[in-house]
C-alpha cells in the first residue's frame, strides 16, 4: 500500500510538470500551438491533420496531392505515430489540440518512462522519482518544444523499452522476449533515433552479460556461454525477431517515401554529411556550459528561429557521476552507456567553442564518422546531437543509484528528492539554453481562406514566397483549412512549379525587387502566356499576406495583382485574388 501511494504521488508530480511545461496552451489547446511561431509546429499541426485525413478516408498515408502542386508526391510524415496516438483527440478538437496533447503527453511519459527503469534497476522509489524528473526536464526536449518538433519528444518511450529489454534477459522466458521486442519496436516507430538508441543500448546489454558468464570449458578446452548469457542471447533473438516484424515494413515505406522519384522530403546521404558538417554541428562546450549558449546558434549564423539545446546539466552529472564510488560496478555500465551516447553525440568531427578541432591539415575524426560511412542506419542521421537524450538518460538511472545509496546511509527520502529532483527541474528550466516558459503561436485563420474552402476546386500560392522556410509553414496550416493544392512542400525553399514558369516567376521577382514601382514597361507576353499555363495547371487563387513583406513591395505585388487577377476579400493582413481565364488583360503600360 504504502508503495502505491507512492507511486500514484510520482505519476502526480510527472502529470503537473508536465502541464507546468504546456501551462502556455493549457486554457485554449485548439486556439494556441506550443512553441515558437516561426519553427517547424505548423508543419506538425498540418502532417497530423494529413495522417488523420488518410486514415479516415481509408487511404494510407503515403501520398499526397496538396503539396508540391501540380504533381503532389510520396510522404511520409515524420511523426505518422503520434498523429495516430492522438487521433481522438483530433477528431474531437482538431490537429493543433492534437499536437499539444501529444507534446504534453509525451513529457509526462518521459517521467514515468525513466521512473520504471529506474525503479527495476535500484529498488529506490526516490531515486526513480528523481531521474523521472530529471529525464522529464531534459533541457533537449523542452528545446525541441521551443522548435515544434512533436516527434523527438517520445523519448519516453526508449526507458520503457530499455526495461523491457533487461527484463527479458533477465528471465529468459520467451513471452517477455516478445513484449521486449514490441516495447522496443513502439520506441523506433515513435521516433527512428530512439529506436537506433534502443538498439545500441541492446548490444551493450548482449555484450555485458556475454562478458560476464563466459565460462571456460577445460575438458574441451574452449569458452562456453553460461545459462544467464544463453537466456540472454535466447531473448534478445526472440525479441529482435518481433521487433523486426512489426517495424521493418514500416521501414520500408518510410525508405522508400525517401526514395521515391516524387518523394516530398529527401534524405540524400551527401546533403545528410553536409547537414552535419555545416548545420548540425555539436559544440562539446555546450554540453556542459549553463546559460544561452546554443550549438551552433542558429538565430545568429543562419537566420533561423529554431534552437539547439544539449545542455547535460550539472545537477544531473554530479548526481550521476557519484554513483560511481557509491555503488560501484553496477553503475559503471550505465556510466559506460552514458559515455557511448555522449560520444555519438559530438558528430563526425571534434566542433569546441564555435569551432572545429585541427590536427595537422584536418579536422579530428570521431566514432560517429566511421559508423556514418559504414552502416547505413547513420546515413540518414542528420542531427547527431540527438544522442544527448541517451546520455541523459543514462545518467538518470546513474543518479538514482545515487540516491539509493545516500537513502541507505539514512538521508531523508524528501530532502534527497527536493534537493537533487527539484535542484534539476530548476536548473533545466531557468539555468539551461532551454527557453522556459515555451511560446505560443496563435493558431488563426485569416476569412479569405473560407471564401477558397467553399469553392470546388484550384490550387492556393501564398505570398511571400521568400521568408524562411520553416515560417512559410504556416501555409500549410492554412490548408489545413481550405483543402486545396498548394506548390509548396515541407521544407523546399523554392518550388520548382513557381520558379518555371513564367507569371509566377514574376510575382517572385516583384517580391524581391528593390524597385518601389511597377516597371514602365511589362513582359506582357511571357506574363499572359504564363498565367494562362499557371491557370490550365489548376492554379485559381492567390493569397498575399502584408505583414511579411516591406510595404513597398507588398504594394507593387497588388498593382500588379490588380492587372491580372480578381480581388475577392481583404481580412486579417491577407488579400485573396481569384485568377479566372475569361479576365480580359490587355498588354499596356503599368502605371506607377
Amino acid at each position: 500500500m504504502r508503495d502505491r501511494s507512492a507511486h500514484l504521488l510520482a505519476g502526480a508530480l510527472f502529470v503537473g510538470l508536465a502541464l507546468w511545461i504546456g501551462a502556455p496552451v493549457v486554457s485554449d489547446p485548439g486556439g494556441l500551438l506550443l512553441g515558437h511561431p516561426r519553427n517547424d509546429g505548423w508543419n506538425h499541426v498540418w502532417g497530423f491533420w494529413f495522417v488523420a485525413d488518410a486514415l479516415l478516408g481509408g487511404r494510407a498515408p503515403l501520398h499526397t496531392a496538396l503539396l508540391n502542386w501540380p504533381t503532389g508526391g510520396t510522404l511520409w510524415f515524420i511523426d505518422a505515430f503520434n498523429a495516430v496516438l492522438t487521433l481522438p483527440v483530433q477528431i474531437a478538437f482538431g490537429p493543433v489540440a492534437a499536437v499539444n496533447a501529444a507534446l504534453v503527453f509525451n513529457f509526462a511519459l518521459c517521467g514515468f518512462g525513466a521512473y520504471a527503469l529506474a525503479l527495476r534497476v535500484t529498488r529506490s522509489i526516490p531515486g526513480a522519482l528523481v531521474a523521472g524528473l530529471a529525464f522529464e526536464s531534459t533541457p533537449q526536449l523542452l528545446g525541441q518544444a521551443y522548435n515544434g518538433i512533436s516527434e523527438t519528444l517520445s523519448a519516453g518511450w526508449l526507458p520503457l523499452a530499455l526495461l523491457a529489454v533487461r527484463h527479458a534477459c533477465r528471465s529468459g522466458r520467451p513471452n517477455n522476449a516478445a513484449l521486449a521486442g514490441a516495447a522496443v519496436a513502439i520506441a523506433t516507430l515513435a521516433n527512428w533515433y530512439y529506436g537506433l538508441f534502443a538498439l545500441l543500448a541492446c548490444a551493450g546489454l548482449l555484450l555485458r552479460v556475454a562478458w560476464r558468464h563466459v565460462v571456460l570449458c577445460r575438458q574441451r578446452d574452449r569458452l562456453v556461454l553460461g545459462p544467464p548469457a544463453v537466456r540472454g542471447l535466447r531473448a534478445l533473438v526472440i525479441g529482435g525477431a518481433v521487433a523486426a516484424a512489426l517495424v521493418l515494413p514500416v521501414y520500408a515505406a518510410f525508405n522508400g517515401s525517401l526514395s521515391a522519384e516524387d518523394a516530398v522530403v529527401t534524405r540524400d546521404p551527401s546533403f545528410v554529411r553536409a547537414t552535419l558538417v555545416l548545420h548540425n554541428m555539436t559544440d562539446l562546450k555546450a554540453l556542459f556550459w549553463p546559460g544561452k549558449f546554443y550549438s551552433p546558434d542558429l538565430k545568429a549564423t543562419f537566420g533561423e528561429d529554431l534552437i539547439v539545446v544539449i545542455y547535460l546539466g550539472w545537477a544531473l552529472l554530479l548526481a550521476g557521476l557519484a554513483a560511481i564510488p557509491l555503488v560501484g560496478r553496477v553503475a559503471v555500465s550505465w556510466a559506460a552507456l552514458a559515455a557511448g551516447y555522449t560520444l555519438l553525440a559530438l558528430g563526425p568531427f571534434l566542433y569546441i567553442a564555435g569551432d572545429y578541432i585541427t590536427v595537422g591539415s584536418g579536422w579530428i575524426p570521431l566514432p560517429f564518422l566511421a559508423l556514418f560511412e559504414w552502416f547505413p542506419a547513420f546515413s540518414r542521421i542528420s542531427h547527431a546531437y540527438r544522442f544527448g537524450v541517451g546520455a541523459t538518460l543514462a545518467l538518470c538511472v546513474m543518479a538514482a543509484w545515487t540516491i539509493a545509496a545516500l537513502r541507505s546511509r539514512g538521508w531523508p527520502a524528501p530532502l534527497l528528492v527536493l534537493v537533487f529532483g527539484g535542484g534539476r527541474v530548476l536548473e533545466s528550466l531557468y539555468g539551461s539554453a532551454a527557453v522556459f516558459p515555451l511560446p505560443v503561436a496563435q493558431a488563426d485563420v485569416p476569412e479569405v481562406y473560407a471564401t477558397i474552402a467553399a469553392d470546388n476546386a484550384g490550387a492556393v500560392l501564398d505570398l511571400p514566397v521568400g521568408v524562411p522556410v520553416l515560417a512559410r509553414s504556416q501555409y500549410a496550416f492554412y490548408q489545413v483549412h481550405h483543402g486545396h493544392p498548394s506548390p509548396y512542400g515541407l521544407n523546399d525553399p523554392m518550388p520548382q512549379a513557381i520558379w518555371l514558369n513564367r507569371f509566377t516567376r514574376f510575382l517572385v521577382e516583384l517580391e524581391w525587387s528593390t524597385i518601389s514601382t511597377l516597371p514602365a514597361g511589362l513582359p506582357w507576353l511571357d506574363i499572359l502566356a504564363g498565367r494562362q499555363a499557371a491557370i490550365a495547371g489548376g492554379l485559381r487563387w492567390v493569397v498575399v499576406h502584408e505583414g511579411r513583406m516591406q510595404p513597398p513591395q507588398h504594394a507593387r505585388l497588388l498593382r500588379f495583382l490588380e492587372l491580372v487577377a480578381v480581388p475577392v476579400g481583404d481580412s486579417d493582413g491577407a488579400r485573396l485574388y481569384r485568377l479566372d481565364p475569361e479576365l480580359p488583360v490587355a498588354p499596356r503600360t503599368a502605371q506607377p
